[in-house]
């Protein structure tokens, strides 16, 4: 295993997302008034990409902020952040040499990547150059009914499927979700919305600008958004009252998703419900700050919240990631759920064993999944592992893994920083 610097669980979901979402190819939106041209960071991000052998490349591309436009504090600051890390400790030797041991730094910045002072004084000044506050409490909302009391009312139709979610003490929050788009049928999405006045340090990588075809739309709330339908991706973008909301559609044009379609997509989303001012969207979240809630028992509140043992946990993942690291490939297929539907380049289809999974195996075990997997990995035989809603997280929310009626543990979820995935067949899983 890499050597890796011990980070608290939220710093890992928080790197997730944007593991998740900077690796998203050919999302982009082009032209004019609030499009996506208005979001662009000043710098590209660098992505890994299929080469179309089967293996990757380094690709430059372009890249938005998901919280707010960019002449916003939000932006700058993100951008200015972003510089800075890209050429701090560029061989990782700081960090190697500091370990998994404390720092002191970990409660005031532990939902950023910071390991030093030097690091620690730099996010500090940029933030009160930008006028924003870091956040301070984050909590896993563990059912429907909870996000929506938290985010500000019942803003999903019964056709989207949230999971996977967490929000901010000042409502900031994130889901994986699913929806039933009649002509289409399940359109899988990303949902971020970024309160301001907060730094919130997530990007979305967008390929190349042109690419996207791009038009305004009054959804059914009465909230204007902007769309936008690419290649392989498609957008739904809303700048609200204190926030801004983002929909990474993971489906574009090559896969069929028409116009008509993502706007209904849009209209299964009451916006105005999510449109609140600063104070109560933080009245709403109502999450604890980390001195309020003092420490818990971990072992009891991961039991909790997966029905597993922490150690049967670790052991079944520790496993599933030395069969990732010894080529054992049909070890790593049989730990995973089958049947299931499979999400590569060619598109989706339903692989019914582990033994036609063999197939499909370089395209989602990758080496960006295995980085993924090294960042949230204490050593070889303990990850930084979460819970959610009957499922064990690893690899910071790239892999999720249940405990099955016959007592058997296994893989349910893989979603690489490509944008492709392993995720269970629809009618299996309970919503």
């Amino acid at each position: 295993m890499k050597e890796q610097k011990r980070r608290r669980r939220h710093v890992t979901v928080v790197a997730a997302v944007l593991c998740l979402i900077v690796a998203l190819t050919c999302t982009a939106v082009a032209t004019d008034f609030f499009g996506l041209r208005q979001w662009l960071m000043p710098e590209k991000a660098a992505v890994q990409m299929p080469d179309g052998q089967g293996g990757l490349q380094d690709v430059r591309v372009d890249s938005i902020t998901l919280s707010g436009y960019a002449d916003t504090p939000e932006s700058r600051a993100t951008a200015e952040w972003q510089a800075f890390l890209g050429s701090y400790d560029p061989d990782g030797s700081i960090l190697r040499e500091i370990g998994n041991g404390p720092t002191g730094l970990e409660e005031r910045y532990r939902f950023y990547q910071v390991y030093t002072r030097e690091m620690a004084d730099t996010l500090d000044g940029i933030t009160e150059r930008c006028g924003l506050v870091l956040h301070t409490g984050i909590q896993d909302v563990m059912s429907r009914e909870d996000l929506f009391s938290k985010a500000g009312g019942a803003f999903l139709a019964e056709s989207h499927t949230p999971f996977s979610t967490y929000i901010y003490e000042d409502g900031t929050f994130h889901y994986d979700g699913e929806a039933y788009v009649e002509g289409f049928g399940i359109l899988s999405y990303q949902f971020m919305r970024c309160v301001r006045g907060s730094f919130t340090d997530v990007m979305l990588a967008v390929g190349d600008v042109s690419a996207y075809r791009e038009w305004g739309y009054t959804a059914s709330c009465g909230q204007e958004v902007r769309l936008g339908i690419g290649p392989g991706k498609a957008l739904v973008l809303a700048e609200l009252r204190d926030s801004f909301v983002t929909l990474n559609v993971l489906a574009g044009g090559d896969d069929g998703l028409t116009a008509g379609e993502l706007e209904a997509l849009a209209d299964g989303i009451d916006f105005s419900l999510l449109d609140r001012d600063r104070e109560e969207l933080a009245r709403l979240a109502a999450v604890p700050r980390a001195e309020e809630t003092g420490e818990l028992a971990e072992e009891d509140l991961f039991y909790g919240q997966t029905g597993m043992e922490e150690q049967t946990a670790q052991e079944f993942y520790a496993e599933f990631v030395r069969a990732i690291e010894d080529g054992r490939r049909l070890d790593v297929a049989e730990m995973i759920c089958w049947p299931a539907k499979v999400t590569t380049a060619d598109g989706t289809a339903t692989v019914e064993t582990a033994k036609d999974f063999l197939d499909e195996y370089d395209s989602i075990v990758t080496e960006s999944l295995l980085a993924c997997i090294h960042e949230n990995q204490y050593d070889e035989n303990r990850a930084d592992l979460f819970g959610h809603d009957g499922l064990a997280g690893a690899a910071g929310g790239a892999v999720w893994f249940t405990c099955l009626e016959d007592g058997t543990l296994a893989v349910l979820t893989i979603q690489t920083p490509e944008g492709w995935s392993v995720r269970p067949v629809w009618e299996d899983v309970d919503g």
